[in-house]
């Protein structure tokens, strides 16, 4: 197992908050001590080794942790879902579509409690979507993917006001591009320059849920029963991590987002959950267009764009992990002074250079 940099115990990163695959957590910890190395030595030669086998055993690890966190997301919704919605609910898939005109849509169609444990919600928002094509000149084109969720919809009034309760999980592109964030401790770095301080509004959750309450003043009730909530048993308990109000104009964050975020520990994971008053909720849905997710999209990428030009090192990881994970087939990325291998032998898990932060 690889040591973290102050020897009391093995690399953890992030990511173990929502899995304990261990070689995934080996491999970010192979990763970390590369960028150490690199740092350190700049001028030096450098290999990055990687082994084929342990690679796919790794994005089979990767890929169970996201079954496994989406199943555990499903477990705290319906018992929230029972809890605070009297178990008076029903589900839904959703997506976010754009069709050939760049013009966005929303779909929704009822779904079973059996469908979401054995189907992914990126699954579930493909086989919406994949029902329905645009004509576009003398073909029949697919829409593509804005973005999709699974709603739990209150089919009555409850104590809490709660009309839904929406759970979210990044894409795959956007967690592995979170794993670089924080090997380079990307929160410090833009906390530390003032350019890109003003840009510091990047999601570092993983699992989310939404909890869309009737008005404002009903928020506090409900961030007061989450604070007391102990479920059926001990192993239903949460923890509050941290709570950061978010909503009003004078606490909205700047682009505009505004939701009370409250951060829970349940079965030693961590969940980010978000409570918004249903006009908030409605403003934000209507803003969730085709053009408005791109503008988002480029506005974070556009922090680590900046980071890049500062740190060449950290543009190159991003690029590497997504030839590792994403587009294996492409060439892998350069950068000088940086060698990158890809060996087919079996069982090899690290680089047979000589270990350098030893």
């Amino acid at each position: 197992m690889i040591r973290s940099e102050s020897g009391g115990g093995p690399y953890q990163s992030t990511l173990w908050m929502a899995t304990q695959e261990p070689e995934l957590n080996e491999f970010l910890g192979y990763l970390s001590r590369k960028k150490d190395e690199l740092l350190e030595k700049p001028n030096a030669d450098h290999v990055f080794f990687f082994n084929e086998d342990h690679v796919q055993r790794v994005r089979k690890e990767f890929s169970r942790m996201i079954l496994k966190g989406e199943e555990r997301l499903h477990r705290l919704c319906g018992l929230f879902a029972d809890h605070f919605m009297a178990s008076d609910y029903f589900l839904k898939s959703v997506v976010i579509g754009r069709n050939a005109e760049e013009e966005s849509f929303y779909l929704s169609q009822g779904i079973t409690e059996d469908e979401i444990y054995k189907t992914t919600d990126l699954d579930l928002g493909r086989r919406l979507l994949g029902r329905m094509k645009f004509q576009k000149g003398d073909t029949w084109v697919l829409p593509s993917l804005v973005a999709n969720f699974v709603e739990y919809q209150s089919a009555s009034t409850n104590e809490f006001q709660i009309h839904k309760m929406v759970s979210r999980i990044k894409a795959e592109e956007e967690i592995w591009a979170k794993a670089v964030d924080e090997i380079f401790q990307l929160d410090q770095i833009v906390s530390r320059d003032k350019k890109l301080r003003k840009l510091s509004f990047y999601i570092k959750d993983i699992f989310g849920v939404k909890f869309v309450v009737s008005k404002s003043h009903h928020v506090p009730r409900l961030l007061s029963a989450l604070e007391n909530f102990r479920g059926d048993n001990r192993n239903d308990e949460i923890r509050i991590i941290e709570v950061k109000n978010h909503l009003g104009l004078q606490k909205q964050k700047k682009s505009g987002w505004q939701a009370l975020k409250v951060v829970v520990a349940w079965q030693g994971k961590v969940f980010e959950i978000q409570i918004q008053p249903l006009e908030v909720y409605l403003r934000e849905q209507e803003y969730l267009t085709g053009e408005s997710h791109a503008g988002f999209k480029e506005r974070r990428e556009r922090i680590r764009n900046e980071v890049a030009q500062k740190l060449p090192l950290f543009g190159f990881y991003v690029e590497l992990l997504k030839w590792l994970f994403i587009n294996p087939h492409q060439k892998p990325p350069q950068m000088s002074g940086i060698r990158v291998e890809l060996d087919n032998s079996k069982n090899q898990l690290t680089s047979p250079e000589p270990d350098l932060s030893s």
